[in-house]
């Protein structure tokens, strides 16, 4: 919805609150001063919640700037297989070519829309130490 559309809407919205909560109050119908704040509070929300600016909407989001893991090699990085990935809570743990378990968040998973990992997958990752201990960076699948 355009700018203009949510501004009517929000002014629509306006004008029935305000009279709802007049009616409710036992008052005659219009309390300007009531329908001004209404407007008043619905245009600012409207103004806050508007979508973001060609230049802002133009800039790229860091996994959106990583580069495709087509062709590309991933030496140099750790590797290992899922051992299990809950998909409705975003997390599960790897299980590196050296034995050890690491944690890996769908944040970490490289891709875009919905990004998860199904067990026993191979896949390649930095390691990264955060306040839990490691954690896997940059997941990319490899088969």
């Amino acid at each position: 919805m355009n700018l203009t559309g949510k501004l009517v809407t929000s002014l629509v919205i306006a004008a029935v609150a305000s009279t709802i909560a007049t009616l409710l109050q036992g008052g005659a119908i219009p309390d300007i001063p009531l329908v001004i704040c209404f407007a008043v509070a619905t245009l600012a929300t409207a103004l806050l919640v508007s979508p973001p600016t060609r230049a802002s909407a133009a800039a790229p989001s860091p996994a959106a700037s990583r580069p495709s893991n087509k062709g590309e090699s991933e030496s140099g990085r750790a590797q290992g297989k899922v051992k299990w990935f809950n998909v409705s809570k975003g997390f599960g743990f790897i299980v590196k070519d050296d034995g050890d378990e690491i944690f890996v968040h769908f944040r970490s998973i490289r891709g875009d829309g919905r990004r998860s990992l199904r067990d026993g997958q191979r896949v390649a990752f930095d390691v990264a130490n955060s306040t839990k201990g490691p954690q896997a960076e940059d997941v990319v699948v490899l088969d």
